[in-house]
């Protein structure tokens, strides 16, 4: 019996030229010491290694230093300025990565068009910033599933 996947919730672009996110993620919760390690095993192999990842703080609910992830411990620090909704993943190989991050709680048939949008190339948005101005970004990218149960909670 094939294991059911849940909602898509990540978008890796494979754009050969650069945008303004290289990736697009739904986090289930404002938990980044639980998402992270969700994220970490949506990430595909050939995308390279992530060696840390800065956030903003407005984002999430705690504030960790680092966070497991698989077999070891992945540092995380936060933007000194408030860059609300964008992970930075900074590679192994000293590429930086920015992954706009859909807030939980955006209700799920917004969150499934805007992942869908991001895997088609389409425009993504429109999104509504803190301070209330609208912006949009076009990604193309390739839809990563998580099988049901993969839930990690330590």
């Amino acid at each position: 019996m094939a294991a059911e996947t849940q909602p898509t919730r990540f978008v890796l672009s494979v754009r050969a030229t650069p945008g303004p996110f290289d990736a697009v993620w739904w986090p289930q919760s404002r938990r980044l010491d639980e998402e992270l390690s969700d994220l970490f095993a949506l990430w595909p192999p050939g995308a390279g290694r992530i060696a840390r990842v800065l956030y903003s703080p407005p984002d999430w609910d705690d504030r960790p230093r680092s966070v497991p992830v698989g077999a070891g411990r992945i540092k995380t620090g936060c933007f000194p300025d408030d860059d609300t909704q964008l992970l930075v993943l900074s590679m192994i190989d000293g590429r930086r990565l920015k992954v706009r991050v859909i807030q939980p709680d955006t209700p799920a048939e917004l969150a499934a068009k805007l992942l869908e949008d991001a895997a088609a190339g389409d425009e993504v948005g429109p999104t509504t910033s803190p301070d209330g101005s609208e912006s949009r970004v076009r990604l193309a990218g390739a839809l990563c599933s998580r099988p049901s149960g993969r839930r990690h909670h330590p």
